[in-house]
């Protein structure tokens, strides 16, 4: 067995094997280490790839980020899912050995990797450290009939009805003009998150020209005006809730909940058995929203090393 960091690896090979696991979301696809590697120059993207006789035996995608002298490495960044693809739970070990292995570098400041394929214990690396981070998951139904009575609760059912009776539309979002009323209240919203938060407009860009590959730009319309909007990805058996803005009338209508149910709808549809409604970052009032929509608690490990001399540089 073969362990490396590959940064040309063939495009299909790597769509082929990750698209064979159940549990490969987007954040797993080579579109989206392309859609990081476009829209930020300092991202090297590439893959901690296993063979055996030259054949893939596993995957884990991996962003190098130079800041300076130094460089972080993500699986992957902004929070998304990074953990090792393969059959054989000992190729998975190996391969996120040897990821963390690759911060032994004196210029390495830190690696993390978020493993939403993990649900037991996971050997922490000399030097790191694991927490347990949450997401709220649907587990889909058949049909879009069977979730809307009894994955949602009546409450949101109600308010999505009501959506329907006032002449809210929900649709996917299409040319430059509606792009431009997506970034605008999205970046309204996201300029008071903080951290990576507001993202660049080219990266919604990136993203929006990749709708035939699972990306989705959804809108929740009453007349002119749009109300909410998010984008979704759907790859393989996973739907995932991505980022979201919403206007000030959007209250008025509970048009988050309506574009919720309406992408849930899209992936039964797809034949998809998993939503994946995100983090919620403790905030209780997300937390009761997600579950009000049929969202169950999913715990998995981040894992974390980073250097101490970046702890002493950020207390300066």
């Amino acid at each position: 067995m073969e362990t490396r960091f590959e940064t040309d690896l063939l495009r299909e090979e790597a769509l082929e094997f990750v698209s064979a696991f159940e549990g490969a979301t987007f954040f797993h696809s080579p579109a989206w280490l392309e859609i990081l590697a476009e829209s930020f120059p300092r991202f090297e993207c590439g893959w901690r790839a296993a063979r055996a006789g030259g054949k893939l035996a596993g995957l884990m995608p991996v962003t190098r980020v130079t800041k300076g002298p130094a460089f972080m490495l993500h699986s992957l960044p902004f929070g998304t899912y990074g953990d090792p693809i393969a059959s054989d739970p000992a190729v998975k070990k190996e391969i996120l050995d040897t990821f963390f292995s690759m911060a032994s570098s004196p210029r390495c400041a830190g690696a993390g990797a978020n493993l939403i394929g993990f649900r037991g214990e996971v050997e922490t690396p000399r030097g790191g450290k694991c927490r347990m981070e949450e997401c709220r998951i649907i587990t889909l139904p058949d049909s879009f009939e069977e979730y809307r009575s009894r994955g949602m609760n009546r409450k949101r059912r109600q308010l999505c009805n009501r959506c329907e009776r006032e002449g809210v539309i929900a649709r996917k979002l299409e040319g430059e003009r509606d792009l431009g009323l997506f970034y605008n209240i999205y970046f309204h919203g996201a300029s008071g998150w903080g951290g990576v938060h507001p993202y660049p407009e080219e990266f919604f860009e990136s993203l929006f020209r990749r709708g035939s590959e699972g990306v989705c730009f959804w809108g929740a319309f009453i007349g002119d005006s749009l109300l909410a909007a998010h984008v979704d990805f759907y790859f393989g058996r996973t739907a995932q809730a991505w980022q979201a803005g919403v206007a000030p009338r959007a209250h008025e209508y509970d048009a988050a909940a309506y574009l919720v149910m309406v992408a849930v709808r899209e992936a039964i549809g797809r034949g998809i058995s998993v939503f994946n409604l995100g983090s919620s970052c403790g905030d209780a009032g997300m937390i009761f929203f997600k579950e009000s929509m049929g969202g169950a608690e999913y715990l998995y490990p981040v894992v974390e090393k980073k250097r101490r001399w970046i702890e002493w540089l950020r207390r300066r």
